[in-house]
């Protein structure tokens, strides 16, 4: 991993940020992020975050029109960028060194003075319905938000988002950033080689992000999900190949040391062509390709498992499934598969952490709840994670009962049924007679 050292600026506004100090890095990473995703927002305007986002990198106080911004940010090949999640949207450079300063620079005056001109906002509307609409043939993520939302998470498919987005008004971007674009509500992460003087970032952002002090950060919501009684089915007879998820859930955040289980769980399960389920089942010929992992909220953990595979092979994929489930179930983990997954998974750590942008990358808990995570303890974790730590974690997930099947494709509701009976067995209490 890029050896580097971690500072933390605070403000008097209430904006707060980390300098990543990476000695032997020649580009500058930097970004600016706001609470402001579309959580805030009913869902009839669930767009207004999203809209606002393409907009705001656009005409300003210093830049007539969005592509003269683009030109002077671009110049020596610099990188701009933003997104919108359901939390928060986020801001980001990548840039030479030598001219990380201008760079930065035009990006704050951006964020600070957005002109939100009515012709952008019109020919945007055209360009976020295109991309929307691109992001609905990945049917991977359109199943994802379809089963986060069937559990009760704030999440709409793309294809709800293109029918929502006509109830956005340019009233409605003003509002939402005058609601969210706050000192206090933004928080921000930069590396680079400053050779230990922050002195000039600190002066950077206290002269060219001039917002409203606000009230503080927003907080995040508390979100509750729900089991699924019946498979989610999303038919699409032009799709030959079902594509299934399975999302289980418990209402908590994981710590670190259940974090890097779960990952070498994952690791040990689909990570690798000589994994226990994906590697399994492609040297039988049953699935491509699949994977496995974890996502983490405020005040809940994910862990999930997809895959894309024929009908004839779904059966046998899913039987697989839920026989290596079962496995972590009773605890048993070889320990050959475990050593491997901790090496493999340590040397994809350090690997990750090669470059300013992956170190920033790793540090995105920050926007959570301003935690620092200390990075140079990922080694120490894996090296002395236990397999009892993992089937623990794992446990814990199957006692929860938190969980749903999703299905897309030539599928109906009968042979989801019979694919969601196998994962039942998973989740059943170990003491009911259906267990026995």
């Amino acid at each position: 991993m890029l050896r580097h050292k971690v500072h933390e600026l605070t403000f008097a506004s209430g904006l707060k940020g980390l300098v990543i100090d990476t000695p032997k890095t020649g580009v500058v990473v930097a970004e600016v992020g706001f609470r402001a995703g579309e959580f805030l927002l009913d869902t009839e305007k669930w767009e207004t975050a999203h809209l606002m986002e393409h907009i705001l990198l656009g005409a300003n106080d210093y830049f007539p029109k969005a592509r003269d911004y683009q030109a002077a940010i671009e110049q020596n090949g610099a990188y701009n960028n933003a997104s919108t999640g359901v939390y928060d949207i986020t801001y980001e450079v990548e840039v030479a060194d030598f001219e990380w300063k201008r760079v930065l620079g035009l990006m704050l005056d951006a964020v600070s003075t957005p002109k939100f001109l009515q012709e952008e906002f019109d020919s945007e509307l055209s360009n976020v319905r295109e991309e929307l609409i691109g992001r609905g043939n990945n049917h991977f993520r359109h199943l994802n938000l379809a089963l986060r939302q069937s559990m009760g998470l704030a999440s709409l498919t793309d294809q709800e988002r293109v029918d929502l987005m006509h109830n956005v008004r340019r009233s409605d971007l003003l509002k939402h950033y005058a609601a969210t674009h706050t000192l206090s509500n933004a928080r921000f992460i930069i590396a680079g080689n400053f050779r230990g003087d922050y002195s000039e970032i600190e002066d950077m952002f206290r002269t060219r992000l001039v917002l409203p002090k606000g009230d503080g950060r927003i907080k995040l919501p508390s979100e509750q999900a729900r089991q699924l009684e019946s498979p989610l089915v999303i038919r699409k007879p032009s799709v030959p190949n079902i594509y299934l998820y399975i999302d289980a859930y418990i209402q908590r955040e994981l710590n670190e040391q259940e974090k890097v289980a779960m990952k070498v769980v994952n690791t040990m399960l689909t990570e690798t062509m000589y994994s226990r389920i994906f590697g399994v089942a492609r040297e039988r010929g049953w699935v491509y390709s699949m994977g496995s992992g974890a996502y983490y909220a405020n005040d809940l953990s994910s862990w999930w498992v997809g895959a894309q595979v024929s009908k004839t092979n779904s059966k046998p994929l899913i039987r697989l499934v839920r026989d290596e489930l079962m496995r972590l179930k009773a605890g048993i983990i070889d320990d050959q598969d475990f050593e491997a997954a901790k090496k493999h998974l340590l040397g994809k750590t350090m690997r990750a952490g090669q470059t300013a942008g992956g170190i920033v990358s790793r540090y995105g808990k920050y926007y959570f709840n301003d935690e620092i995570s200390n990075l140079n303890s990922l080694p120490r974790l894996v090296k002395n994670l236990r397999s009892d730590h993992c089937s623990s974690v794992a446990q814990e997930f199957f006692e929860a009962n938190l969980w749903g099947l999703g299905t897309l494709g030539s599928v109906t509701q009968k042979p989801a049924h019979d694919l969601q009976s196998y994962v039942e067995e998973v989740f059943r209490p170990v003491d009911t007679p259906e267990a026995k």
